[in-house]
């Protein structure tokens, strides 16, 4: 009987130890992520409704911000033509999106973003 007992609570331990495990794993992809390229932050990432665009450096602006299908498709063009800026992306369809962004001194980047 206390063979019994000791594997009851043994296994109680180790189910208990495991679905702690889980749930650690998981928990860091519950928050968004930063898009950042090392010359422009962008975020939340995945994103709902608006996407915040910043360039690091303080003297640069972002000239426009265009957005394509994961095929290559353009679906969207900004222009914003400042040093940070949010964009509605309200229209755009849950998915995967390339953006490429210009800055003003001609730096063309892109970059991967989540539409949820």
């Amino acid at each position: 009987m206390k063979k019994f007992l000791l594997l009851i609570t043994f296994l109680g331990t180790f189910v208990g130890f495991s679905n702690n495990l889980s749930a650690q794993i998981k928990e860091p992809g519950a928050f968004a992520q930063k898009s950042d390229d090392g010359v422009l932050l962008a975020y939340p990432n995945p994103a709902k409704d608006f996407l915040i665009f910043k360039a690091k450096d303080s003297s640069l602006k972002i000239k426009s911000v265009t957005f394509y299908s994961i095929l290559g498709t353009q679906v969207a063009n900004y222009s914003v033509n400042m040093n940070s800026g949010e964009v509605n992306i309200e229209k755009l369809k849950p998915g995967k999106y390339l953006i490429r962004y210009v800055l003003s001194d001609n730096t063309q980047k892109v970059a991967q973003i989540v539409k949820q």
